[in-house]
């Protein structure tokens, strides 16, 4: 069985210690994962959640950071992220694949060498992806000795709650850039936004009142739409370079179709969850 390592502060410890915790805790997991001897995609997928993870508490402590001491540790953990993210983006593609077949009723043997050709190019990756995992690990634990020198000694729970007041602002922001705009880039843009404001939600979801703490998973709900809307976006620019034209095409008709929903349901969430201002946003946190 998995084992979980949770990214919540506790109520019954200083913030400082519960961040230092929660950062140590995901490295470690994070370094566990890359040196098993386990399969390489699934070593890779749960080490960039970790990943993901720590860089959203580093954004929320920002603030407590000189701007050169924070972007010499946030570009540790973007070092370690971009080693891994070939293997995750081609395996993605293949989940892809899978899911629109299945999603759109279509015969998978009708697409079977688009398949073989994604994933052989995800096994081609992932034969050469020890040597990037082994460079990842040797950057987190490096990541992970700088962490007791985290200037946090005057964190309180209002520095948090003005770090999440920015960032549901930057998502408000994201979201009507979006609505304006239409664009891949810019629906990118935003899922990131509501991603990161989704961990630190779950962060600080111990000392959250009770009523706002039910939200969390409909930010985590919002951002899981957006993200299988990103994945089908990437599988669909892997396919117009594939050579079986014919099959490609058709698979490319059914991502246009299944495309545009996802991003709907995302964008439905999303207006809802940004409907307030950042300001009503934060005094609900202080409660």
């Amino acid at each position: 069985m998995k084992k979980k390592t949770p990214i919540r502060l506790k109520c019954d410890e200083a913030l400082k210690t519960g961040v230092r915790r929660i950062a140590r805790n995901q490295i470690d997991a994070a370094c566990r994962v890359l040196e098993s001897n386990g399969e390489p995609h699934t070593a890779v997928h749960e080490a960039r959640k970790s990943l993901k993870k720590i860089r959203a508490l580093l954004r929320l402590v920002a603030p407590e950071f000189g701007r050169k001491q924070f972007r010499v540790e946030k570009l540790l953990f973007q070092d370690a992220a971009r080693l891994l993210a070939p293997l995750r983006d081609a395996d993605a593609r293949v989940k892809s694949l899978d899911s629109l077949l299945k999603d759109r009723g279509l015969d998978p043997t009708n697409f079977a060498a688009v398949r073989e050709a994604l994933q052989a190019d995800a096994d081609r990756i992932a034969r050469r992806g020890r040597r990037p995992m082994c460079r990842a690990g040797e950057i987190l634990k490096l990541a992970r000795s700088r962490v007791r020198r985290w200037p946090l000694g005057d964190l309180e729970w209002k520095h948090l709650v003005k770090e999440m007041r920015r960032s549901y602002s930057k998502g408000k922001k994201a979201l009507a850039l979006y609505q304006q705009e239409q664009t891949p880039e810019c629906f990118h843009a935003w899922r990131k936004r509501i991603k990161e404001l989704w961990y630190h939600l779950r962060i600080a979801r111990a000392l959250l009142p009770a009523a706002e703490a039910k939200r969390i998973d409909l930010f985590g709900k919002a951002g899981e739409i957006a993200g299988t809307a990103r994945d089908f976006a990437m599988l669909r620019q892997a396919l117009l370079a594939h050579q079986a034209e014919a099959e490609a095409a058709l698979l490319i008709r059914a991502i246009d179709a299944r495309l545009p929903k996802l991003q709907q349901s995302a964008l439905k969430r999303g207006v809802r969850l940004y409907a307030e201002t950042p300001s009503a946003f934060a005094k609900r946190l202080l409660r």
